[in-house]
């Protein structure tokens, strides 16, 4: 039983990094704990994850409103066509454009970008 143990440790020792989620930081990793939370229903309100996760996407989304600011007081092209310079994006709304970016592309692409991309989509500029 001891051996069984520990070959299973072994086993998960060697797989572990093989199977590791998507950077920190990335659309990817922030899609990963995501879904992770999904499958836990409505026990994901008690994980501490989601409350960092709220503050993840807070935190893009005020940056890039920030941005959208920026350029308005400075006269520049604006980054995104929105009525107001802080768009609101529904969870559903955001979790389908962070999917719709291909996986390949979500791990390498910052929480901020993907949003920003998103954004744009949402609300793009008209030449």
């Amino acid at each position: 039983m001891r051996q069984m143990l520990l070959a299973i440790a072994l086993m998960a020792g060697l797989t572990g990094p093989a199977l590791a989620s998507a950077p920190p930081g990335t659309a990817q990793n922030f899609l990963d704990r995501v879904n992770r939370l999904k499958s836990k229903g409505p026990l994901a309100l008690f994980d501490g994850d989601m409350k960092r996760l709220q503050a993840e996407a807070i935190a893009a989304g005020k940056s890039i409103g920030n941005q959208r600011i920026a350029a308005e007081k400075a006269g520049g092209p604006l980054p995104y066509c929105s009525p107001q310079p802080r768009v609101k994006l529904g969870q559903s709304e955001f979790i389908a454009g962070l999917e719709a970016i291909p996986a390949a592309e979500r791990s390498r692409t910052s929480l901020r970008a993907a949003m920003f991309r998103i954004i744009q989509k949402k609300h793009p500029c008209r030449a």
